[in-house]
């Protein structure tokens, strides 16, 4: 059904724009919206996420404890905290991070924003001050979602995954703790494409990254790798943990019921390579990757529909 539009002439303008309702709508509600304090990371991990300031004070860091989680490896568990003042000036304070904050090139215990104003925290992320209405608190979400989500299947894309295991990696060095990795495919899967068409392929690849989604850890992410590859990456799993977590997913990936529009069945089934990276030993991102790989592709030389596990040598 064709949209109903609203036609908007500009004072003393010889031109007349066509809207749909939606941005009609949209636009009244930014003209009523008020300006809200808010911090948006720019460079680092999580470039594109942003933190609207509506309470003080607010606690910035890589704990789960804070108001605002920054994935990145040089950021302490609590970081530093924003307060409001009693004239609404919006202030970032170090809460003894071992990184600190800096402004310029200078590291400061406390920084009062101006508009526009960008610190850095840690090693590498940068956040900039801003104050946004509703349709830019909005616009910067979509903005974030494009930046580090997958557009079919909705889990996260290869850019962000990568910058994730060099976090993660990190982390378990740090803390002499475990990291594995779960490299899986769809079994067959230009097969669906042939039989039932692209949709229909289109369709259980969103439901199988879903699945696979719902069945994770909080600090556990999922990614598309390519194609139908996709990953998990799961912190301080050991060995036995991984292969567990792979099994439960290819069980819940073959019990899906995925059916085309006719009502037909799509057999849908995975294989999955496992490797664990143990904290006392070599911890090498590229080592694991590469060994989740292996027992990938020994997986599906097996027949399919299985996991092939092992610790990184």
């Amino acid at each position: 059904m064709q949209k109903k539009t609203d036609k908007i002439a500009l004072p003393q303008e010889d031109i007349t724009l066509n809207f749909d309702r939606s941005t009609v709508n949209m636009l009244t509600a930014r003209e009523g919206s008020s300006l809200r304090p808010s911090l948006i990371v720019v460079q680092g991990i999580d470039r594109g996420s942003s933190l609207i300031i509506d309470r003080s004070p607010m606690l910035i860091g890589r704990g789960e404890e804070c108001d605002f989680i920054i994935s990145d490896d040089g950021i302490s568990r609590i970081h530093a905290r924003v307060v409001l003042d009693d004239q609404n000036r919006c202030i970032i304070e170090d809460m003894n991070s071992t990184n600190g904050i800096w402004v310029g090139r200078e590291r400061v215990a406390r920084h009062v924003f101006s508009e526009g104003d960008k610190v850095v925290l840690g090693r590498s992320t940068i956040l900039r001050f801003m104050r946004v209405d509703t349709f830019d608190e909005h616009y910067q979400s979509q903005m974030y979602e494009s930046a580090v989500k997958d557009g079919l299947t909705g889990v996260f894309n290869r850019r962000y995954f990568d910058d994730m295991l060099r976090s993660e990696l990190s982390f378990a060095v740090r803390h002499r703790t475990h990291l594995s990795a779960i490299l899986f495919d769809l079994d067959h899967f230009k097969k669906v494409n042939d039989t039932w068409g692209h949709l229909v392929g289109d369709d259980v690849l969103c439901r199988v990254a879903r699945a696979v989604a719902r069945t994770l850890r909080g600090e556990d992410l999922a990614a598309r790798y390519g194609g139908e590859e996709f990953v998990v990456l799961a912190r301080n799993i050991a060995p036995e943990g991984a292969v567990a977590l792979a099994e439960r997913l290819r069980q819940i990936v073959q019990d899906l019921r995925i059916l085309t529009e006719e009502g037909i069945r799509v057999p849908v089934t995975i294989s999955l390579g496992a490797a664990t990276l143990c904290g006392a030993g070599v911890m090498n991102g590229d080592a694991l990757l590469r060994t989740a790989d292996e027992n990938l592709y020994e997986a599906k030389q097996k027949g399919r529909n299985r996991v092939v596990a092992s610790i990184v040598k």
